[in-house]
């Protein structure tokens, strides 16, 4: 099995999520997400990867903590934090976060597909990787 994205905490299967969510939010902001995302999505909804290190194309050490929740009401739920990455007009995304480091700060894809790191407390951002699919390539112990 190649690294990736796996299960919750305690070992249990995350909760899936359908297809009418993720494809709602890709409509509201106009923001079409890769498709390997949207599979990793659709089996790993709010999964933990082993293994977690990724390293920037900089490198930056970082530590992927896991997927975001794509449910309503679930804890770490993509619709908590989706309002810090809107344009200034508020009905587009400048990025989509995806996936949480320990600390709070977050994974995102933008619209050309590559994989940035968010910094929550200055909104700084650094380039991790070219694509989501190289993202889950490099994750590493």
């Amino acid at each position: 099995k190649s690294p990736g994205v796996g299960t919750a905490p305690g070992g249990r299967k995350s909760p899936g999520v359908g297809t009418g969510s993720r494809g709602g939010l890709e409509i509201e902001y106009c923001f079409m997400l890769p498709e390997s995302l949207k599979a990793c999505i659709m089996e790993h909804n709010a999964g933990m990867p082993v293994p977690s290190k990724i390293d920037s194309q900089s490198g930056s050490k970082y530590v992927f903590g896991g997927l975001l929740s794509f449910n309503k009401g679930d804890a770490d739920s993509v619709y908590d934090y989706i309002g810090l990455f809107k344009n200034e007009d508020g009905t587009k995304l400048k990025m989509f976060p995806f996936g949480l480091d320990p600390f709070g700060n977050f994974f995102c894809v933008k619209k050309d597909g590559s994989v940035v790191f968010w910094n929550h407390e200055d909104g700084a951002e650094e380039q991790v990787s070219p694509s989501f699919d190289d993202f889950v390539a490099s994750l590493h112990a």
